[in-house]
C-alpha cells in the first residue's frame, strides 16, 4: 500500500526541544522554507501538510509508544539514560534526572503556521482545502491531548508569535484545552475522507480518537455514542487473523487498523527494535514486561490464574490466553535462536539471566509482539513498519466500557467484548459470572490491559481508573527457576518456577506523579510558567 509519509522535505525539522534558550515557544528554524517564497501553490500546501504529519510522529511513532508503557505497571525500563525508568519509579524531577520531555512547541507552531498561512493558497477545490485543514486540526488536537495528559495545564495558543515577548504565555487550564480538543475533532470529522492512503487521517480516525478522549475524560455517553457510530458504519472489523498474525509486518494494514504512523526507509525515516530484543540477539532488553502483566492474562478456560484450579504456578505459561505467547517471550519459550532449548532467562550464565549483564532482561521476560516473525525484517536496526495508533479493538472496548460505566448492560456490551476475545482465541464472556457492573468493569479493564500491552495505553487507564497508587507502588521483580527438557502443547519447554527476586522498588505519590514535572529550562526561559505540585 502506498505510504504517505515519504519525503523528508519539511517545514520544520523535528527536535527534542526541552531546552529553550530564547523562548519557551520555538521560533522558526533557520533552515526552514521562507514564508516569503512559500505558501503560494497547492504543491506548497502538500509539502506543508507532510511537515505537519512528520511533527506528529512524536509521540505516536512506534518506538515511543513501546517505551511509554514503562511509565505504568506493564513494563520496566532498566537503562536510566533512556528517560522512562524515572517516570516508572517516581524519581523524575524538573532537572538533574534524565526524563522524557514533551514540553516542546515546534509541533504546535507547525500546525498553527499551516492554519494561519494556507488561506494565501488557491486550492483546486474548497473541499480539498477543508480536508487539509481538518487533517491539521486533528493532528494538532492529538498533540495537545498528549501534552495535557503528560503535564496537566499547558501553555496554549493557536497563533504564530512574532516576538519572544508575545510567546511568554502562562499555562492554560487542562479542562479548557480538553474542551478545545473535543471541539476541533468534532468539527473536523465531516471534512475528512472515509478512506485514505496509509498514514493519513480519515473520518474514522478522527472519530476513534474523539471516542478515546471522551472515554479518558469520563464522558461515557459521548464515548459510547461515538464508538457506536464507527461500529454502525462498518468500515472496520476484527480481522480473520490470530492475535499474533494481526501484528505481523505483512498484515499491518488489516481490517481493524484505523490510523497508523508510518516508517519509510526511502524517506529517511526508518524504525528499529534491536534495543528491545534479548541479550541473546544482541539486544539491550531496554523494555521488558513485568510479572504483574504476565499474571494478568487469563487461562484458556476464561478464568483468572487465581480462579482456575488447573493453573500451575510452577509451570505458569501453559494453557494461557494466546495473547500472552503472542506478546511476551517468557522462560522456556521456543522462539528463534531459542527454538531448540527455550528462552533461558532463568538460567545463570546463559547470557539472558538478569545479573549476567545489563543487557539481560531484568524481569525474566522480553517482548516479541510486532516482531514475532524475525524473518520479516532485514535489519533490526534499520527497517520499516507502522504503528497502529488506533485499532478497531479499542473502539469495541471503548463502547463496552462506556456502556458499563453507565450501567447500560445489554447484549451489545457482551458482543463488543466477545469480538475482541474471539480474535484472541479466547472463549466468549461468561454472562452468568459477569452479570453486573462491578464484574464487567473488572473484565473490561483486564481486557484492555492484555489487548493493548506494549502499545502505550496503560498509563492513561490506571490514572483515570484511580488505581495508579495501588498498582505503581509495587516492586519490580525478576522470575527465578529452571527449564525442563519436556515440552507442552504450545511447543515450549516446561519450566519449574521457584519464585522471584526483587529488582526495584517503585513509588507513586498521589497528587504529584499523575503528571510530569515542567522542565526547569522552560521555567527559566518563561517567568509566567508555574511548576506542577510536588516538584
Amino acid at each position: 500500500m502506498k505510504k504517505f509519509i515519504k519525503y523528508c522535505l519539511l517545514l520544520a525539522i523535528p527536535a527534542a526541544l526541552s531546552s529553550c534558550s530564547e523562548s519557551f515557544l520555538d521560533r522558526a528554524p533557520g533552515d526552514a522554507l521562507s514564508p516569503a517564497t512559500f505558501w503560494k501553490t497547492e504543491s506548497d500546501a502538500d509539502l506543508a501538510l507532510t511537515g505537519c504529519y512528520r511533527q506528529n510522529a512524536s509521540p505516536y511513532r512506534i518506538e515511543e509508544m513501546w517505551y511509554w508503557d514503562c511509565t505504568s505497571d506493564n513494563q520496566y525500563n532498566f537503562h536510566t539514560h533512556e528517560g522512562y525508568r524515572c517516570i516508572g519509579n517516581g524519581t523524575m524531577a524538573p532537572s538533574g534526572v534524565s526524563i522524557v520531555s514533551y514540553f516542546n512547541f515546534l509541533d504546535i507552531r507547525t500546525f498553527n503556521e499551516y492554519l494561519t498561512m494556507e488561506n494565501t493558497i488557491e486550492f483546486s477545490s474548497e473541499a480539498k482545502r477543508e480536508q487539509y485543514r481538518a487533517e491539521v486540526r486533528t493532528l494538532r488536537a492529538m498533540q495537545y491531548f498528549w501534552k495535557v495528559m503528560c503535564y496537566g495545564d499547558f501553555p496554549f495558543t493557536e497563533e504564530v508569535f512574532a516576538s519572544i515577548e508575545e510567546s511568554m504565555v502562562p499555562r492554560t487550564p487542562k479542562e479548557e484545552i480538553l474542551a478545545f480538543i473535543k471541539k476541533e475533532l468534532s468539527e473536523s470529522i465531516n471534512a475528512l475522507p472515509k478512506t485514505a492512503v496509509a498514514g493519513r487521517l480519515t473520518r474514522g480516525a478522527a472519530q476513534a480518537f474523539l471516542a478515546r478522549v471522551y472515554l479518558i475524560t469520563g464522558d461515557y455517553t459521548n464515548a459510547a455514542n461515538t464508538a457506536q457510530t464507527i461500529m454502525n458504519e462498518g468500515t472496520y472489523s476484527m480481522p480473520n487473523l490470530t492475535y499474533e498474525q494481526s501484528f505481523l509486518k505483512a498484515n499491518q494494514y488489516n481490517s481493524e487498523v484505523i490510523f497508523t504512523t508510518e516508517h519509510n526507509k526511502a524517506g529517511g525515516y526508518s524504525m528499529w527494535f534491536a534495543p528491545y530484543m534479548s541479550n541473546g540477539y544482541g539486544g539491550w532488553s531496554s523494555i521488558v514486561p513485568t510479572q504483574s502483566l504476565v499474571d494478568a492474562y487469563e487461562t484458556k478456560n476464561g478464568l483468572t490464574i487465581d480462579e482456575d484450579p488447573t493453573y500451575d504456578k510452577t509451570n505458569p505459561y501453559v494453557n494461557r490466553d494466546p495473547r500472552l505467547r503472542a506478546t511476551i517471550l517468557y522462560p522456556g519459550q521456543a522462539y528463534g535462536i531459542y527454538e531448540g532449548s527455550g528462552f533461558p532467562s532463568v538460567i545463570q550464565g546463559s547470557g539472558d539471566y538478569g545479573p549476567d549483564a545489563n543487557n539481560c532482561t531484568h524481569t525474566g521476560y522480553n517482548f516479541k509482539k510486532f516482531y514475532s516473525d524475525l524473518s520479516e525484517y532485514e535489519n533490526a536496526w534499520d527497517d520499516e513498519r507502522n504503528f497502529p495508533v488506533l485499532r478497531y479493538a479499542e473502539v469495541l472496548l471503548t463502547y463496552a466500557e462506556a456502556k458499563i460505566e453507565q450501567n447500560q448492560i445489554d447484549d451489545s456490551v457482551y458482543e463488543a467484548i466477545n469480538q475482541v476475545r474471539r480474535r484472541a482465541g479466547m472463549p466468549d464472556v461468561d454472562q452468568a459470572k459477569y452479570s453486573n457492573q462491578a464484574k464487567l468493569r473488572e473484565l473490561v479493564r483486564r481486557e484492555r490491559r492484555v489487548e493493548f500491552a506494549y502499545e502505550g495505553m496503560r498509563r492513561w487507564d490506571i490514572l483515570r481508573w484511580g488505581i495508579a497508587n495501588e498498582v505503581m507502588n509495587q516492586p519490580i521483580v525478576r522470575v527465578e527457576g529452571e527449564l525442563l527438557t519436556t515440552k507442552n502443547e504450545e511447543g515450549d519447554f516446561n519450566v519449574k518456577i521457584t519464585g522471584t527476586t526483587l529488582e526495584e522498588e517503585r513509588t507513586f505519590t498521589v497528587g504529584k506523579h499523575e503528571v510530569l514535572p515542567i522542565p526547569q529550562s522552560a521555567i527559566d526561559a518563561n517567568p509566567n510558567l508555574t511548576q506542577n505540585p510536588g516538584y
